[in-house]
């Protein structure tokens, strides 16, 4: 009996604290610099162009907000465009595959990128678009890549974030249709 009611009482302290923290996050924009990680390797040649925002387009949130469930909002100091843009770069770039303006166009449009952080754990999805088109602007490549994770409630945020987005690159590395399309 002693035990449950630590518990409900431990329970509701970290409640308290993540709604905190969170809507903490809604008066000032954080900062999120992504590192690349993958340890595949691919070969090929691209050119990253632009990434949209589908539902900043739409209006739903703001073009630097992450949609999530509980209170607050998550608000970064770049738009999520740019950043993703910046890190599907960054891991092709780390695998091996050569960046080149005159190369095959890669663009992406981010259909879903979503924190469910009701609950005791948090569930992460990011839905990506890629689009490949050749220098004739003839589609060579269009596939949509969702990653879905799951971790506990109180995790580094910032390695959370990294890691779906890493997930996501890799889903297209891996994907012998586009690395068949870049060669």
């Amino acid at each position: 009996m002693v035990f449950s009611n630590t518990r409900n009482t431990f329970g509701c302290i970290g409640l308290a604290i993540a709604l905190l923290t969170l809507s903490g996050c809604s008066t000032k924009p954080i900062p999120l610099n992504y590192a690349p990680s993958s340890v595949l390797s691919a070969h090929g040649t691209v050119n990253v162009t632009t990434f949209e925002y589908l539902p900043a387009k739409g209006g739903e949130i703001k073009p630097n907000q992450v949609r999530n469930t509980a209170m607050g909002d998550v608000l970064f100091e770049r738009n999520v465009d740019v950043i993703l843009r910046d890190a599907i770069f960054s891991e092709l770039r780390l695998v091996g595959v050569t960046m080149d303006g005159q190369a095959d166009a890669l663009s992406g449009q981010i259909q879903e990128f979503l924190i469910d952080d009701l609950g005791y754990s948090v569930d992460w999805t990011l839905r990506i678009r890629y689009v490949l088109k050749d220098k004739d602007g003839k589609v060579v490549y269009d596939q949509v890549k969702e990653t879905k994770r799951n971790t506990s409630k109180f995790v580094n945020v910032f390695a959370s974030l990294n890691e779906t987005i890493k997930h996501n690159a890799e889903l297209i590395i891996q994907d012998q249709a586009f690395i068949g399309a870049i060669n």
